[in-house]
């Protein structure tokens, strides 16, 4: 019974080692798993550039601040290794520097409603968000936004403008999971 105990916790042991160098090697290849609801779940693939342009999907830090404290403390984002204290996020860029943002009843880019777009009060339990007011993108920054889940997504339209240096890589695609 001892060895038959002893054999089971060292298959487990084994298992979990080969999970361990497995995920391992994914994350130092650049591949990332997307769990959150801003973008389809699945296995990405992260990779550098030195520019970046509007409509590139970006893996990034928020910017800290008392937008990602209350984002961590009402489980808005999860813990982790970034400045601001999270993960790093995916997001897609849609203005950069010089771009006027304006929250009307829809987030407006120079003057263009984005698609289905709209800046809650409220969160789904009735707490207040952020609100900032209109803006312009600062210079080395980006206006971050989930157009997968524009009614769901915590981005900039409640952190404000992102530095480019926060930028990690692109990301694409590589195996999503069915929904």
């Amino acid at each position: 019974m001892f060895n038959q105990k002893l054999k089971i916790n060292r298959y487990i042991l084994i298992f979990s080692l080969l999970i361990t160098i497995i995920l391992t090697v994914l994350y130092l290849a650049g591949i990332r798993v997307n769990t959150s609801s801003s973008y389809p779940p699945g296995f990405y693939l992260v990779s550098e550039a030195n520019q970046y342009q509007e409509n590139d999907l970006v893996l990034f830090c928020p910017p800290p601040g008392h937008a990602m404290t209350l984002a961590m403390e009402r489980r808005y984002i999860d813990p982790g290794h970034c400045p601001s204290g999270t993960t790093p996020v995916m997001k897609r860029i849609i203005a950069l520097a010089g771009d006027q943002i304006e929250f009307t009843p829809t987030i407006t880019v120079n003057g263009e409603a984005l698609p289905d777009s709209i800046r809650l009060s409220v969160d789904s339990l009735g707490r207040p968000l952020p609100q900032l007011a209109s803006f312009t993108v600062p210079e080395q920054a980006f206006f971050a936004y989930s157009e997968h889940a524009p009614r769901n997504s915590f981005d900039s339209r409640y952190y404000g403008a992102v530095p480019l240096h926060n930028i990690i890589g692109h990301i694409r695609p590589l195996l999503l999971f069915p929904q």
